[in-house]
């Protein structure tokens, strides 16, 4: 069902974008109500320069853990080297790491401002990371994230309920 939907609308937006090649109109969709054809050469506008330089872009490296508990669950070898990266927008952090369990995670975190200044920013973190079947505390194969990270300069950690995590994270901006 899922299959035939995702064929079904990408069918749709091939249709559209056909259509809009034959035609120098903008078109109209539920989705975005006016659009309007995309100009290369005009300038960036002054409040999208504005945005950029406001946002928060950085790239960060998923290091070492340790966990607090490892003879509380049946697997207890742990894997506390992550050779993971990530990406940072905003408040919101994507990438991919090698998780406590050998396996290779994907995730997605949304990390609200607790406190900031010059050299120190602490977070609460929260979302989802996928590669965990059997775990605890997984849905299925994805282990919900919730916890607190800091960050001194460029040395950044991650604190949950049963781990710590070390990692660097540099700014892009």
């Amino acid at each position: 069902m899922k299959r035939t939907l995702c064929i079904f609308l990408v069918s749709i937006s091939l249709n559209a974008v056909a259509s809009d090649e034959n035609n120098s109109e903008a078109t109209v969709s539920a989705l975005s109500p006016e659009l309007e054809p995309y100009d290369s050469s005009a300038p960036a506008s002054p409040s999208s320069k504005k945005a950029l330089e406001n946002s928060k872009i950085a790239i960060g490296t998923i290091l070492k853990s340790y966990h607090f508990d490892k003879d509380k669950y049946d697997y207890h070898d742990y894997n506390e080297s992550h050779d993971g990266v990530y990406i940072v927008v905003n408040s919101w952090s994507a990438g991919t790491y090698i998780n406590s369990a050998s396996n290779r995670s994907v995730f997605v975190t949304y990390n609200s401002n607790l406190y900031r200044n010059n050299s120190i920013a602490v977070d609460f973190t929260s979302g989802i990371a996928n590669g965990y079947e059997g775990w605890e505390n997984a849905q299925g194969d994805y282990l919900p994230i919730l916890g607190f990270s800091a960050q001194w300069t460029y040395l950044k950690t991650f604190l949950t309920y049963d781990a710590v995590t070390l990692g660097i994270e540099l700014p892009l901006n």
